[in-house]
């Protein structure tokens, strides 16, 4: 049987037989898909002054790790697979960035950031650099926040951002 599922985190549909483990669009963990019926959108909440602070922050991040992975893409269409791969993250992070800006109420803004590296070992190096230092500040948004909501996207991200960590630092 089909069912639609809606991600409590991005919002975003899927259709299936059973939800994925993690969500196809933010890679959330498979518990927050729920069913259409029961989706409340995460964003519509209040946030302290410091909660705010930091999902600023974490536009910044996604839209600096967006830009990059675009770039990468863009730069080096002969990676192949791992191309493939830097065009997953891409969507994931400006996902996350869609996010956030749904959080604050704002307009999302361009895309610009870091450039490719120059080499699929460069850029690799550099998405763990990136990955890691995104999962440290998540975490610490994480232990600060007070809201439920903003507690639950950076469980959310973090999951998602140790997941491109572990696809990057296979060699």
């Amino acid at each position: 049987m089909v069912e639609l599922f809606v991600c409590a985190i991005c919002g975003e549909p899927y259709i299936g037989g059973e939800a994925p483990d993690d969500c196809p669009f933010c890679g959330a963990p498979k518990n927050y898909l729920k069913s259409a019926e029961e989706f409340v959108p995460l964003w519509k909440s209040g946030m302290t002054d410091a909660e705010k602070k930091n999902v600023e922050e974490t536009v910044v991040l996604e839209v600096n790790a967006t830009a990059y992975y675009l770039d990468v893409v863009e730069a080096n269409e002969k990676y192949g697979e791992e191309n493939r791969l830097f065009k997953q993250f891409a969507r994931v992070e400006k996902e996350h960035a869609e996010i956030a800006v749904k959080f604050l109420g704002v307009d999302l803004p361009k895309f610009v950031g870091e450039k490719s590296r120059g080499s699929v070992e460069a850029d690799m190096a550099r998405t763990k650099e990136l990955e890691a230092d995104a999962i440290a500040k998540y975490e610490g948004f994480l232990a600060t926040a007070e809201n439920v909501n903003v507690k639950n996207f950076y469980i959310a991200l973090i999951h998602a951002e140790k997941g491109h960590l572990e696809i990057a630092g296979k060699d």
